[in-house]
């Protein structure tokens, strides 16, 4: 039997604007003992895909070469969230200003031509687009952490590719690595 991959489609983050994001990230992490994540992990999730067999996993990339690359549209990061909500989180995330309808298509076309045969389960959960800031175990989100999230800088850039990406989870936290 064949070790499963656990995969993701997502869009990544440019350069710049991931150390941007780190920088910011930088100034927070002496304020909680959140768990951060790492820059290696930024990245908005299209569609999460689960532990797949290597040969549907092949299938995959198949199915999005031809939409890996679409007509560019600007993503603007500007929004602080939390799920399920602030006071009781257990994700703190970046929310998208700009790009979300475009995102949620992009997210739709991604589940679309990736479940049209029944080898894959379609995703009936609302799309949300937002890039993960932090995973909370048992934490709570302090006044000096929620003080420095409403100092966010906006942070912008022009999205035309889409990754398909291995997760390998460790107990150090998930390690990506992009595989189309």
């Amino acid at each position: 039997m064949s070790e499963l991959i656990r995969a993701f489609v997502a869009v990544k983050l440019p350069e710049d604007i991931s150390d941007s994001l780190e920088d910011f990230l930088d100034d927070l992490r002496p304020l909680s003992k959140i768990h951060w994540v790492k820059r290696e992990q930024f990245h908005i999730t299209l569609k999460f895909l689960g532990e797949l067999e290597p040969e549907v996993i092949d299938d995959v990339k198949a199915s999005l070469i031809p939409m890996k690359h679409f007509e560019p549209f600007r993503i603007e990061l500007s929004t602080i969230g939390a799920f399920p909500n602030m006071k009781n989180a257990n994700v703190l995330w970046l929310g998208c200003s700009r790009g979300s309808k475009e995102l949620a298509g992009l997210s739709r076309k991604v589940n679309d031509i990736l479940y049209r045969d029944e080898e894959l389960e379609r995703d009936t959960r609302k799309f949300r687009a937002h890039l993960t800031l932090a995973r909370l175990k048992g934490e709570r989100v302090n006044d000096d952490v929620i003080n420095q999230l409403g100092t966010f800088p906006l942070m912008n850039w022009l999205c035309d590719e889409l990754v398909l990406m291995r997760s390998v989870l460790t107990p150090r936290g998930p390690i990506y690595t992009q595989i189309l």
